[in-house]
């Protein structure tokens, strides 16, 4: 599977007005914050507060091209057979004329007749990762990235608009494509 993916992209880099390589996954966010590393005055104690609300899911589906930097994404509060197909066509749409190879993982609803059909009919070609192996999908280092910025001990558990509208900030600095992400995904030596 990884020799298909190097093949892909050795494609890519040879005709990058041609043909793009993505690596693509999905991610939550979450309303309630987690616990983490986080700064704090001397002597003052790090919270974590709650909501008295559900802990609401934002589901982000994005594809990082290997060659720009470049995140396209969508969301929503699911991301299931209906979510993929516009995350399909989105992705299509970013890239009118090139040949594409999506990067996914095994996560079933990948592999979802309808999933597989829009795929095609949008003219994607998916590749397989290997099992249970996320070190070798970049993307889940982007995912990473937001985590630790937005989530730790965030403040915006009553203010869910707020919170997305951060996530939407983080990830459009990234629409026109970035050497430095691609550095820190592992893409770009230093």
């Amino acid at each position: 599977k990884l020799a298909r993916v190097a093949q892909a992209a050795r494609q890519a880099q040879a005709h990058p007005d041609q043909v793009r390589l993505l690596y693509g996954d999905e991610c939550s966010l979450y309303r309630q914050p987690t616990l983490g590393a986080v700064y704090t005055l001397v002597g003052a104690e790090p919270r974590a507060r709650l909501a008295a609300r559900a802990n609401t899911r934002y589901r982000l589906s994005g594809a990082l091209d290997a060659l720009s930097g470049q995140v396209i994404w969508t969301a929503g509060t699911k991301m299931g057979v209906r979510g993929l197909r516009q995350f399909l066509t989105t992705l299509r749409t970013g890239y009118p004329a090139h040949t594409l190879f999506l990067v996914w993982d095994n996560w079933p609803v990948h592999q979802h007749p309808e999933v597989l059909t829009h795929a095609a009919a949008q003219e994607i070609q998916l590749l397989w990762l290997p099992t249970y192996a996320p070190w070798t999908n970049p993307i889940e280092k982007l995912w990473r990235w937001l985590k630790q910025e937005l989530v730790p001990h965030h403040r915006l558990a009553d203010q869910w608009e707020p919170l997305k509208s951060q996530a939407t900030t983080f990830l459009n600095q990234f629409a026109h494509g970035s050497r430095a992400l691609l550095r820190y995904v592992g893409l770009l030596p230093d």
